[in-house]
This record gives structure tokens, sequence and C-alpha cells, in this order.
């Protein structure tokens, strides 16, 4: 495909989410919004109106147009597997909201599809197009604050726009929580410290009386699992024999494995909808604030070494040295180790705190690395088709050790 090619894309789905990537991917180079699709007529001839395309009421007639290259599929979960094996049958792209399937059977049969059309088929997994969590994964791979010993994701999510009888709700539409919403952090946590295995899993079903809650009765609105992540390489040992970076001293094992918790409640309102990681490592603490993420403070005992890394890391961060040591006050052992430490300092980082530029920017950032492969397949995309896979069959067994 030449370099100064046109990419046609087509939305399926006209919400508020499928809008708001529309407007994102115009201001896009190399992208012409070519038509919108959605069963609902009304929302199919807002969008349409407003983009100045074309509506479709069948998905399959937008799949089917000539000027159509790449269908961005922003619909309900149970609708994701038809909606790609069609786009694979007339040879068309897909960009795939979460999850990319309900379940691994799913997803494997829709990719084996893909491949066989020659077509690509990644979700939109947005988070790894981020400055925070990327900063974040350069913090942990320099080593500066050691190796990551455990985290903690509390995503304390609103209801307020969904009421009983959404889709969210039924389990046969959207998967439930594990799969239509945990996908998204399962791919993050995966990026920040290497393949998981999730070894235990829980859910909570609403209940109470008064009419609302009856209505709501059966609504699972809580979840929480545990995931056992190996770290996917060793950073490169020190030239010093006593140094924070992640050596590996003799009779150690060569990783530490982290203990990952993640909490998911759909049951706030709308003004407290709010997320928040925090990653414990050898040597401080790393905490990241926002679904989108915004900011992230850094809480950490380092040498000189691992403060310039660190600093390297979040570039124009504010940094407060809150003690200094010197001598023997600084040199200890912990985790089995001696080292020097020279200071404790707190970082804190805010690249833009403006969380809808930033969550535009990071959808298009998505769709512009997709179609650099596009154009040329020797590009090495941020996220495949495997990336999708990985975070349902993570979901999947969560969902299996949940079940009674």
């Amino acid at each position: 495909m030449s370099a100064d090619h046109t990419f046609g894309l087509g939305l399926i789905g006209c919400g508020a989410f499928g809008e708001f990537c529309l407007n994102a991917f115009r201001k896009l180079p190399g992208v012409r919004i070519a038509a919108v699709a959605d069963v609902v007529k009304d929302a199919a001839d807002r969008l349409a109106d407003t983009f100045g395309v074309p509506g479709h009421y069948n998905p399959a007639e937008l799949i089917c147009r000539d000027d159509v290259d790449l269908v961005h599929i922003a619909t309900p979960p149970s609708s994701h597997r038809s909606l790609v094996l069609r786009a694979a049958e007339e040879g068309k792209h897909v960009l795939c909201e979460k999850p990319l399937a309900m379940d691994t059977a799913e997803a494997d049969k829709m990719l084996a599809a893909v491949r066989e059309a020659g077509t690509i088929c990644p979700v939109n997994f947005v988070l790894r197009h981020n400055a925070v969590t990327s900063a974040v994964k350069s913090a942990i791979d320099s080593g500066a604050l050691g190796q990551v010993l455990s985290a903690r994701l509390t995503n304390c999510a609103s209801d307020s726009f969904l009421p009983p009888g959404h889709w969210f709700w039924d389990k046969e539409a959207s998967g439930g929580i594990f799969v239509e919403h945990g996908v998204h952090f399962f791919d993050l946590y995966r990026y920040w410290l290497g393949p998981g295995e999730v070894t235990s899993a829980n859910t909570l079903t609403r209940k109470g009386a008064g009419q609302a809650l009856r209505q709501a009765s059966g609504q699972e609105d809580r979840v929480q699992c545990t995931v056992v992540h190996d770290l996917k390489s060793e950073i490169p040992d020190s030239r010093s024999p006593i140094d924070n970076r992640q050596s590996t001293p003799k009779g150690l094992p060569p990783r530490t494995s982290a203990i990952v918790s993640h909490y998911h409640g759909f049951d706030q309102p709308r003004m407290l909808d709010r997320t928040d990681h925090r990653l414990v490592c050898e040597l401080g603490d790393l905490r990241v604030e926002g679904w989108i993420p915004l900011t992230v403070r850094v809480d950490a005992v380092v040498d000189d070494a691992g403060a310039e890394r660190l600093a390297a890391c979040f570039p124009g961060a504010e940094v407060e040295t809150v003690e200094t040591y010197s001598g023997d006050a600084g040199r200890l052992s912990s985790r089995g180790r001696e080292r020097v430490l020279t200071k404790r300092i707190r970082l804190d980082w805010t690249p833009n705190a403006d969380k809808q530029a930033v969550y535009a920017d990071s959808v298009r950032a998505l769709l512009a690395d997709q179609l650099a492969y596009l154009r040329d397949p020797s590009h090495d995309r941020v996220i495949t088709e495997a990336n999708g896979r990985e975070a349902v069959a993570m979901a999947e067994r969560a969902v299996t050790l949940a079940t009674p």
C-alpha cells in the first residue's frame, strides 16, 4: 500500500464514544471518515449529519462499501464476533473496541479469519499510547526503584448512566465486568510487568430493598481478582557490586514475581468516577491517577544515579528531596541485598492535565500506529491482535475462578 494512501474509515456504533473517536480520527492525516452505521436509526442519522457522510442502519452495508478500508467497531461485545468475521470476508481491516471477543474460543475463530484474509484486527487499548503509562514502564525498566513487588488497581467507576436495563449489566451481551472492562487493565499490567496468571477472583451482586434496588437485583457490580506477573526480562547487571539497579546477586532468582490486585466497582455517582494504581517496588512506589492516566507520583529512596534515571523517565517533573543520607546512614540491607542510598525523593509529574485532550491524542496515536503498519509491514506495532486475545484469556480465567 502506498505511503500516501488515504484510508476510508467506517464507524459501526454511533454512540457518544464512537463520535468521540471520529472527532479524533478526522484530525489524523491520511484518514477520511467514509460512513457510519447503527441499528438505531436516530443514532446513525445524527452522526451521518454531524460528519456529512452516509448513514446505514445495517452494519453489513457499511462493511461492503468500496470506500471503506477500515471498520471501527464500537458496539456491545456480543456483536464483535459477527462483525469481525463479516469484515474479514470483505477484506476490510478492523479496529475493535474492547473486548475483542466474549471468550477465547470466539477470539481464536475471529483471528483465524483475519489471518486468512490478510487483514488486521487490533483492540483499541489506548492505555498503551499514554505518556504517563509509558513513563511508568520506563521507570520500572530502568531498575531505579528495584523490582516491582506488588500493585493494586482500584477502579471506582460510575453507574450513573447505566440503568438496570442497560446492556452492560446483561452478561450475555457484555460478558460482565472482567470481560467488558477489565481487559483494559489486564493488558496494561502485561505492558508494565509481563505475562500474568489470574490466581483468584471474586464477584459481588448488588442486593437490597426498595423499588430501584429490586429492579437492579442480579447486577454484578463489583469484581476483584489477583494476578501474579513475572517480569519480562532482567535489568542489566550493575558494574558496581553495590547498586540500585536490578542486578541478580548469586544465589538469588533472576526475577521476582509481582502480585497485582484488580478491583472494579460500577457503583459510584458520576462525580466520583476515579481510578488509581499503586505499584510497590523494592525502593519505593509509583502512584498513578486517572482512568486515562494523567499524573504519577514517585516516593523512593535512591542513590544519585537512581535519581538521575528517574528524572530522565519523567522529564520536567517536580522533584523534592525529603531526606539525604551520608556515610553509614545510607548503607543498609533490604530484601537480602546491601545497598548504598543517598536520598529520599518525591517526584510529581503531570505532562497534560486535560483528560479529553490526552484521551483523543491516545486514540489518534493508536490508529496512526496501525496505519503505519499497513503502509509498511516492517513497522513494529505497539498493539497487535495477540494483545486482545491475551486480555480476553485473562478475563475468561477470572470469570471461571469467580464462578461458584
